[in-house]
């Protein structure tokens, strides 16, 4: 019987483990908007991740859009409910995050749709208010194969409603302290380093009476993040620290077409 336990424990880790692999890993860098089914085209991705980041950054609450070719045998609210958990979607202060999941219709399976709800939205958006968005703004464009429109549309309802319950700004605050102290500090050494080699320069100067030194500082690395550069709005979400470990209770509603 104890041998037997241990086999069921082992089955039981190894089944769990399985389960979590079959839900994508947290996009690196971070997104708003996961297309993994190719439904969008790289210009709708752009424009649903700006107006998401957008949102994010005035709000604090976060709507993520994902869209997956096969639900690996979990029922879509499952799917949707622990990718939210998974990636930590919304605030752990507000628990405000949304998942919009998508699995496309195709020759041989049902299009799926669920809006999973983190907790501090589920006053504003209600089951029977995800519903709404699900059959009206969602599932009718996606018969008509208009996945981009069914998802821009459904996004400004949930904004609409989500901003009525939570609207807090982010800003660079919210940063984590590491990420202000570090690169000060940096600025400082820098600082430090010139001063020094200025003086020694001007020591070696008087006392040989020689020419003048040229100092060469070399390039200085002064944060691991990134300003400017890719892409146009980049700073926006994992600007201000991407996904803040947001729960989810399995609020929500779905379809399929």
């Amino acid at each position: 019987m104890k041998y037997h336990s241990k086999y069921i424990l082992v089955l039981v880790c190894l089944l769990t483990a399985a389960l979590s692999y079959a839900i994508p890993p947290r996009p690196n860098p971070q997104r708003l908007v996961n297309d993994f089914a190719n439904v969008f085209t790289p210009r709708q991705v752009d424009r649903l991740e700006e107006k998401l980041v957008a949102f994010d950054d005035s709000t604090s609450n976060q709507i993520v859009v994902v869209t997956v070719k096969d639900l690996e045998r979990y029922d879509v609210s499952e799917y949707a409910t622990r990718l939210g958990l998974q990636w930590g979607v919304g605030s752990a202060k507000f628990d405000n995050g949304i998942v919009l999941l998508v699995k496309p219709r195709t020759s041989d399976s049902a299009g799926q749709v669920f809006i999973a709800v983190g907790y501090g939205l589920e006053g504003a958006i209600p089951d029977a208010y995800a519903k709404r968005i699900v059959e009206n703004q969602l599932i009718p464009n996606f018969r008509k194969n208009d996945y981009y429109g069914g998802v821009d549309a459904a996004c400004d309802v949930l904004m609409q409603l989500a901003s009525g319950e939570i609207s807090e700004p982010r800003g660079p605050e919210e940063e984590s302290l590491l990420e202000i102290i570090v690169p000060l500090l940096l600025f400082g050494l820098l600082i430090f380093c010139i001063l020094l080699a200025v003086n020694q320069s001007n020591n070696n100067d008087n006392s040989a009476g020689g020419g003048r030194r040229t100092i060469y500082i070399g390039p200085i690395i002064t944060s691991g993040r990134s300003y400017g550069g890719g892409s146009s709005y980049g700073g926006g979400f994992g600007g201000f620290g991407g996904f803040g470990g947001g729960s989810f209770g399995g609020g929500g509603a779905g379809g399929s077409w």
